[in-house]
């Protein structure tokens, strides 16, 4: 099959978050398997030095107004990038905010965008297949490309829907829709997801966990109704992760490379982390955690039962991520009340990312939800065992110890009670060495490889076209 991605990130280009680890890793392995790919993405000012084949103008009308861009090309590991370029828009510091708020025009930057991939799309020599979006950016495509190219060679494509997270939706005013050609009403503003959801030939999320879950309220933020009304066409596909990337015995972050049959190397990658962040060499267990710092990721109930855990263990913690101020504050104060056991790494470093999983005895991700979750992939072929709250994806990738062919340390409600308790259980896991080592062994040799996610993309990938063909 030609696919074509319109994504607004991708690994090694644009990265915020798994969203970029995900549009990558599956492009790959469509591509390993014989397809051929083609990402359309905005070219952010992060993207202007890349250096390009080729270019060409496209010009179209969005809402009565004449729009021009240039549309670069580039190969990147055997995935064609077509970057799409409108200095107005993407020549800016960050992708989506200002580091404090959206920006404003948000609404008519990814419509524009979505709008100039289809025109691309439709006048390039190469002829697509199939039309894969990825979250709220790439939503509008669904409506484009039913209503404004109904009678175009476009026409038959089917287009296929990610969520990856449910929770980013790009609800604006009213008068977008005018602004945008976008009729669909939810009321009275426009909603890019939603628009998505009804117009997506074929829908899936990242886990079928998280799939059951936006069934429901409230992890459907007010949209159950929709999920319920394209259930039969709504499905879970496990994301992957990439060993190639991440993978200790050939990890070239790490201090020493290690394997499930020799641990030795994370011995000395947990000495060294400890020596670059001044943590005394004790036999006590050391904590993890690489995440944004949201609401998301469980830190309303994870920083206090920190707070009361710590005062009682001699357990070592250290926690690295960028997000919002108040959580940042709350993890430097914890810093400052437990200087011997915490640390917390303001911003971000792909080289550290690497060296904490490998360091770590247990990561932490009590996340409130989790569509997939990346981290607690990573951390079971590093040998550090998840400590999670099983929502989501974390539910259909980690086995919650005692129960046979454990993989980590799993609980149910989002609470400082409930979090406190799963703290205090890993450490009675981690005084028992030989169940340690078990439920460690036993995540280390999980397999989610993006190869297996491909085929069930493939697979509703052939739906939809059989659909569109019918």
């Amino acid at each position: 099959m030609r696919i074509l991605f319109i994504c607004s990130e991708y690994e090694g280009l644009i990265k915020t978050g798994g969203l970029a680890d995900a549009c990558r890793g599956l492009a790959q392995s469509l591509l390993a398997a014989g397809h051929q790919v083609t990402v359309a993405l905005p070219r952010y000012g992060a993207l202007y030095q890349h250096s390009t084949v080729e270019w060409q103008s496209v010009y179209f009308n969005l809402a009565g107004r004449e729009f021009g861009c240039a549309v670069r090309h580039f190969n990147l590991d055997g995935v064609d990038i077509a970057l799409v370029e409108h200095d107005d828009f993407f020549r800016r510091d960050r992708p989506y905010d200002d580091g404090e708020h959206g920006y404003s025009d948000n609404p008519l930057r990814f419509a524009f965008f979505c709008k100039a991939a289809l025109e691309w799309a439709q006048q390039t020599e190469q002829k697509f297949d199939l039309i894969h979006g990825h979250d709220w950016q790439s939503a509008a495509t669904a409506w484009y490309l039913k209503q404004h190219y109904a009678n175009s060679s476009l026409a038959q494509v089917p287009f296929v829907f990610s969520i990856h997270n449910g929770a980013y939706q790009e609800k604006c005013a009213p008068h977008w829709r005018r602004e945008l050609d976008i009729e669909p009403q939810r009321h009275d503003e426009l909603n890019f997801l939603a628009t998505a959801l009804s117009y997506a030939d074929k829908l899936n999320t990242v886990s079928a966990g998280y799939r059951d879950e936006l069934m429901h309220e409230p992890e459907a933020a007010g949209l159950s109704g929709l999920y319920q009304q394209r259930a039969a066409d709504f499905t879970g596909i496990l994301n992957g992760c990439d060993y190639a990337i991440w993978h200790p015995a050939k990890d070239p972050y790490l201090s020493a490379n290690y394997d499930a049959g020799d641990l030795s190397g994370k011995a000395r990658c947990k000495a060294a982390i400890r020596q670059q962040l001044q943590l005394s060499e004790e036999k006590v267990p050391l904590f993890v955690a690489v995440s944004r710092l949201t609401g998301q990721k469980g830190y309303d109930y994870l920083l206090p039962a920190l707070s009361l855990w710590l005062a009682h263990t001699g357990a070592q913690v250290v926690v690295m991520g960028t997000g919002e101020a108040r959580y940042c504050k709350a993890l430097t104060l914890l810093q400052q009340q437990f200087p011997a056991q915490f640390r917390f790494v303001h911003g971000f470093s792909e080289a550290m990312a690497h060296q904490l999983e490998a360091a770590g005895d247990f990561f932490l991700m009590p996340s409130l939800f989790e569509p997939c979750g990346l981290n607690q992939l990573y951390s079971l072929r590093y040998g550090t065992v998840p400590l999670v709250r099983l929502t989501g994806g974390l539910k259909d990738t980690v086995k919650p110890w005692p129960v046979r062919g454990a993989s980590g340390i799993g609980y149910t409600e989002p609470d400082i009670s409930a979090t406190l308790q799963a703290l205090k259980q890993a450490e009675e896991l981690y005084s028992k060495p030989r169940s340690y080592r078990t439920v460690q062994q036993n995540g280390m040799a999980q397999n989610f490889s993006w190869p297996k996610a491909a085929e069930h993309y493939v697979a509703l990938y052939q739906q939809a076209l059989w659909v569109k063909a019918h």
